[in-house]
C-alpha cells in the first residue's frame, strides 16, 4: 500500500472585503488520496433452471445449488460466507397474435460468496461454473474497515490545505494562524472508491488497486 497526494491544484480565494467574505481570511481546498489493495471479494453467482413443470424446475435448481455449495466448501469457503441474495420462480410465456401461451417456469437462485483469498478467485469461478452455476452476475472488491483509509485521506487533505495556505500567506507577507477557522468536508466516507464490478468475468481475475479520496475546504485567519 502506498499514499499519494491529489494533484497540485492551488484552488483558493484571495482575501476580499465583500459581504460574503470574512476579512483577513484565506480559503483553500485540500485533497488527499490513499491507494489500497482490495482484501475482500464479493462474488454473485446464479443458478437458473427452466422446465415445463414448476416442481421439476425447483428440484433441478435445488440439486445444482447443493452441488455448488459443496464445491464452494471444498475450495475452502465456509458456509457462513455464503449468503442467499435472491430466489424467484416465475412462469415464462410466449406471445403470438395477441395470444398468451405458457412455455414453462424459470427458477433463479442467486448467492453471494465472500472471500479474502484474492489469489483463488479465478479457481473458485472455474469450479462453480463447471458444477451448476450458469451466470457470474458480478464481482465487487473492497477492503476491511474502509473508514480507516478515508481518515488517512482526510489527514493528507488537511496537510495539503495547510501547505497551500502557508504558501499564499508568505506571498502576501501575512502571518497565518495555523488553527483553521472552519473546515468543510467536501466528500463523504466511501467504501473504497468506485467498486470494480465486472459482468460475466473471465478468469484469471486481477483486483488491482483502488483509491480512497478526500477533499476539504479550509478557512484560515491571517
Amino acid at each position: 500500500m502506498y499514499y499519494t497526494y491529489g494533484p497540485p491544484n492551488y484552488g483558493y480565494r484571495m482575501p476580499e472585503r465583500q459581504n460574503n467574505q470574512e476579512p483577513g481570511t484565506i480559503t483553500v481546498t485540500g485533497s488527499g488520496t490513499v491507494i489500497v489493495s482490495p482484501s475482500i471479494a464479493r462474488i454473485q453467482l446464479v443458478v437458473s433452471t427452466s422446465n415445463i413443470s414448476l416442481q421439476e424446475a425447483q428440484e433441478e435448481n435445488a440439486r445444482r445449488m447443493n452441488q455448488v455449495l459443496e464445491v464452494l466448501q471444498q475450495t475452502g469457503i465456509p458456509r457462513e460466507q455464503i449468503q442467499t441474495t435472491s430466489f424467484s420462480a416465475r412462469p415464462v410465456y410466449s406471445y403470438q397474435d395477441g395470444n398468451q401461451t405458457l412455455q414453462g417456469y424459470e427458477v433463479r437462485n442467486e448467492i453471494t460468496v465472500i472471500t479474502e483469498d484474492m489469489d483463488r478467485i479465478g479457481e473458485v469461478i472455474d469450479r462453480v461454473t463447471e458444477n451448476g452455476v450458469n451466470e457470474v452476475a458480478s464481482i465487487e472488491f473492497s477492503v476491511d474497515n474502509p473508514e480507516n483509509f478515508y481518515n488517512e485521506a482526510l489527514s493528507f487533505a488537511l496537510s495539503d490545505a495547510k501547505r497551500k495556505a502557508e504558501g499564499l500567506a508568505e506571498q502576501l507577507g501575512a502571518n497565518l494562524n495555523p488553527v483553521p477557522l472552519r473546515i468543510n468536508e467536501q466528500t463523504s466516507s466511501p467504501g473504497v472508491g468506485p467498486a470494480q464490478v465486472f459482468k460475466m468475468v473471465a478468469t484469471p481475475i486481477e483486483p488491482g488497486n483502488q483509491s480512497v479520496e478526500a477533499r476539504l475546504e479550509v478557512v484560515y485567519q491571517i
